[in-house]
């Protein structure tokens, strides 16, 4: 098993982000491709240790030391819990090459571990981003017993498991119980987004503290997150009081669920895959009266269904929105009343007034269906190609369904968010124009990134919606970036806050004029 797996797990690393197509490809531009996604990560690696590194000084400086060994771990847990059950089911269960993998002379358990193990490996980059600043830190401000540094260690590498095996399970769970429906897609979806939005307002829960608590941060902090996630009490006793039980019992709940997993989903693993991949016929089918449509709306049908039938690309694709209804909802329902009155005696309101339009863009911003769009259609996308109308038909198909996912759940959300906090006129104008601005901005953005790096040779949507698609990356870091800074300027420069309200939605409406112009003139085959 032991050579077939390291094999396995081989090929898993080599798709991983185009790295084998950066090691063989002759192609300048490939090349390129990979040469980009590899900055993109290491920027986002560079900006996610600085702000690590800051908070971590910040919490020793202020004497609370203490409190860095538990948020350490819930930090990596969090990230790890949400990131994992994000992917299970595109990486784990459901894989596209699944009919060429189980011929090969290779048992279940080293398929399961080779994939399971990808997954950890993915998690230990983000645990050791932001655990190690931070121990770092801990270190120098502590000064710890010599046995702490060995728990520290090896806490890197054990923290992100239990966290992995829960959404792993949740993950799989969610298929066997979605493969039993003859809607099973939709319900996939359905239970997948619950999910998040239970692991999101869990995690909102967590960070509630009252009046009491805040006199006492450290304690608080660190209460909080030993309630919600009891392992970290174990680490935290081993690294402050040098507990060799703690930490033993810390690695044993760890390690053996991670066991008891792999031989678990190992054994059911053919039979998860067949109902996956199985079909349900109607017994009832009656030829009926033949329908017709335009071009464009045949495509807008085919594309929304494509969305409604890939949990993984749904998910990523639109969290962001759904996200942003859930805070809106939030802030009417769960918002303390006293707040707003908080906010306007400190002469924050006017800003906070401000700055709503741009908020609500960062979360639409994070919503592209149309960054992936034409990678999905994969070794079909000749279909595409060959369908007897204009390309920019099929470019505004994808474009119309990216917005019909944004306007609607965008425009009730700005609703919420005007009851929770009192706007003038204008401010409710530009709540809702604003955001729609950079709606139709990252739609456009997104299906010219995806014609310029198109990733066809996937053998999961994972790899076409997040495994080093450039055009994702692209699409969402850009959006994101282009609405977080004219609200960090609003911040910066309260006297120039309405220029910058007016301002930057201009440019960016031009910006989306002269690539929308630039998708029109491009053609499907180049």
């Amino acid at each position: 098993m032991n050579g077939k797996y390291k094999y396995l797990l081989r090929m898993q690393l080599y798709n991983l982000f185009g790295i084998n197509r950066l090691i063989h490809s002759r192609d300048k531009q490939e090349k390129q491709r990979s040469g980009v996604v590899i900055a993109f990560g290491l920027a986002a690696i560079a900006i996610l240790v600085i702000y690590t590194t800051k908070f971590s000084n910040d919490m020793a400086g202020a004497g609370l030391g203490e409190a860095l060994p538990t948020l350490m771990v819930a930090t990596c847990s969090l990230a790890a819990l949400v990131l994992t059950f994000v992917k299970s089911t595109g990486v784990l269960i459901g894989i596209k090459d699944y009919d060429m993998v189980m011929p090969m002379p290779v048992n279940t358990v080293s398929i399961v571990a080779s994939r399971i193990t990808l997954l950890y490996l993915t998690n230990l980059m983000i645990g050791f981003i932001t655990m190690l600043p931070s121990g770092i830190i801990y270190i120098v401000y502590e000064h710890p017993p010599i046995c702490s540094y060995l728990f520290f260690v090896c806490a890197l590498f054990l923290a992100p498991i239990i966290p992995m095996i829960i959404s792993l399970s949740a993950g799989v769970f969610i298929v066997a119980v979605s493969s039993r429906s003859r809607h099973k897609n939709t319900l996939s979806l359905v239970l997948s987004t619950i999910t998040v939005l239970v692991l999101v307002f869990a995690s909102a829960k967590t960070q509630s503290m009252d009046t009491a608590q805040i006199s006492n941060l450290g304690v608080a902090m660190a209460e909080t997150a030993n309630k919600f996630y009891p392992p970290a009490i174990l680490f935290t006793n081993a690294l402050l009081y040098s507990d060799w039980t703690s930490f033993a019992i810390f690695a044993a709940v760890s390690l053996l669920p991670g066991i008891a997993f792999i031989a678990i989903v190992s054994h059911y693993y053919k039979a998860l895959n067949t109902a996956v991949f199985s079909h349900y016929a109607k017994k009832d089918y009656k030829m009926g009266a033949l329908k017709a449509s335009s071009p464009f709306m045949a495509l807008y049908k085919k594309e929304f269904r494509r969305l409604s039938s890939c949990t993984i690309y749904a998910l990523n694709s639109c969290i962001g929105i759904v996200l942003l209804l859930v805070v809106a909802v939030m802030a009417v329902f769960f918002m303390p009343p006293s707040l707003p009155q908080q906010t306007q005696a400190a002469g924050i309101m006017d800003t906070i007034q401000n700055i709503l339009p741009f908020a609500l863009a960062i979360f639409v911003s994070m919503t592209s269906t149309t960054a992936a769009s034409l990678s999905l259609e994969g070794k079909n996308r000749w279909i595409m190609c060959s369908v007897p109308t204009q390309a920019r038909t099929v470019y505004h198909s994808k474009i119309a369904v990216n917005l019909t996912v944004i306007l609607p759940a965008l425009y009730v959300s700005a609703i919420f968010i005007r009851i929770a906090f009192p706007c003038s006129f204008m401010q409710t104008v530009l709540l809702f124009l604003i955001p729609t601005v950079y709606a139709f901005f990252i739609s456009v953005l997104g299906i010219y990134l995806n014609i310029k790096f198109p990733k066809y040779d996937w053998t999961s949507e994972y790899y076409a919606v997040k495994g080093g698609a450039i055009s994702v990356l692209a699409a969402v870091g850009g959006g994101m970036a282009s609405s977080f800074i004219p609200l960090y300027l609003c911040i910066l420069f309260p006297h120039y806050q309405m220029i910058i309200m007016l301002g930057i939605p201009c440019l960016i409406l031009l910006a989306t004029l002269a690539i929308y112009y630039k998708v029109c003139q491009t053609q499907l085959y180049v």
